[in-house]
């Protein structure tokens, strides 16, 4: 297996068996097995894999895709209703704010969308900012967008 399939397969291993709430600790686990990983691979880990933050109550912590909480249907469907806090049009740019810790996990999934209407996304903690192609209307985006994220149209500022 390659090093990167053995760090990703730690990965899900770590967190799929304890309750990570941070890449610091992730990082720490994946140590004690012997693989030592910079942060920005970890990130890129982290966004490949789709792994998201969920909240079971007591906090947020680090979920595979398709992972049900108690009280939850899925980390997917938090991302969905929860996550995202308002969207924000400025010319060819919105402005997506979230959860604090939920702004890369909304990018990965636009990114993983290929929607024609992006050219790009930036994100950091809590914001993310998509960069719209050229003749792209907020109600074009704001449809694509509504396909995957319920209720996303509530949350738009004018």
């Amino acid at each position: 297996m390659k090093e990167k399939q053995l760090r990703q397969q730690a990965i899900k291993d770590a967190v799929r068996n304890n309750k990570v709430t941070n890449q610091e600790e992730l990082s720490s686990l994946l140590e004690q097995r012997g693989i030592s990983v910079a942060q920005a691979t970890l990130s890129r880990d982290i966004r490949e894999m789709k792994i998201s933050k969920v909240h079971d109550g007591d906090g947020y912590f680090y979920s595979l895709p398709g992972f049900s909480a108690p009280g939850l249907s899925s980390g997917r469907n938090l991302m969905e209703s929860e996550s995202i806090q308002s969207v924000e049009f400025s010319g060819n740019m919105c402005v997506v704010k979230t959860l604090p810790g939920h702004a890369n996990m909304v990018g990965a999934v636009i990114d993983g969308m290929h929607l024609r209407e992006v050219a790009g996304t930036l994100a950091g903690d809590d914001t993310l900012l998509m960069v719209l192609r050229e003749g792209v209307s907020r109600d074009g985006l704001s449809t694509a967008l509504s396909k995957v994220f319920k209720g996303i149209m509530d949350k738009t500022v004018d």
